[in-house]
């Protein structure tokens, strides 16, 4: 038995010995990330000037390459290596045909292992109002029969103002209020499934600017991305781009 327990530890201060020398990539995890290009250039041009390069941390290779703007909710997810459990790395975006940045990067952001963020490219190429902002899910508990969603603006040409969002064909209160450029509303619940529809108001002005939609799945959670229908949308062609996390 003496022996037995001197072979273990010998066994185990091999392994604590080896670790410093072995690959340390076995004490990583990852973080995932979903990104959404919603770059507008209104006043002509073409998708080409709004194509872009989405570089993290390593700066001389692209994470996704040429990505042209977003049309639809539910995009792939690109997976970042950490070496801690939380990990400050570089965001830089580069247009595809320039190579120049688009968003006086990079920038840091603190990304933790194990976790998903949805990832957002917004503003206009003819605008000083280009940003990229990082919205991580939150794992919760939905309801049966429900599902939960949170809101980011990224109309860019109504950067002054503020958007309400309320339930189509319902009392018409608003379930989320003073949503700003750039930001994203708290998660709320909804009694939904099969299709989200909403009013998108702009508050500040007192209108409705349209009535918008996704499909969803009652027991899963979104970010439900307000956004320009394409890139060269007019300011009352707005989508609703829904990406679901189960």
């Amino acid at each position: 038995m003496v022996l037995a327990r001197l072979v273990l530890a010998a066994s185990i201060a091999g392994l604590s010995a080896f670790g410093c020398d072995e690959d340390e990539d076995i004490f990583t995890d990852n973080a995932r990330l979903y990104f959404h290009n919603q770059l507008t250039q209104v006043s002509g041009g073409s998708q080409d000037d709004v194509t872009v390069d989405l570089f993290v941390d390593d700066q001389n290779s692209p994470l996704e390459s040429d990505r042209a703007y977003t049309e639809r909710g539910n995009v792939s997810n690109s997976s970042v290596e950490l070496d801690d459990d939380s990990q400050s790395v570089a965001f830089d975006v580069r247009g595809s045909n320039s190579g120049s940045t688009l968003i006086n990067g990079p920038v840091n952001r603190t990304l933790t292992a194990g976790d998903r963020y949805t990832v957002v490219l917004m503003g206009d190429t003819t605008l000083d109002n280009r940003q990229l902002k990082t919205f991580r899910h939150q794992d919760m508990d939905v309801g049966t029969g429900q599902i939960r969603v949170r809101f980011i603006n990224t109309l860019s040409r109504l950067s002054g103002d503020e958007l309400s969002v309320s339930q189509s064909g319902g009392t018409g209160q608003a379930i989320v209020n003073g949503l700003e450029y750039g930001d994203g509303s708290s998660y709320v619940s909804l009694n939904v499934s099969g299709s989200l529809n909403v009013n998108i108001n702009n508050e500040t002005q007192g209108v409705l600017i349209d009535q918008v939609s996704c499909n969803v799945s009652s027991g899963n959670s979104y970010d439900a991305i307000i956004a320009y229908t394409r890139y060269d949308s007019d300011d009352d062609q707005i989508s609703l781009y829904c990406q679901p996390f189960s």
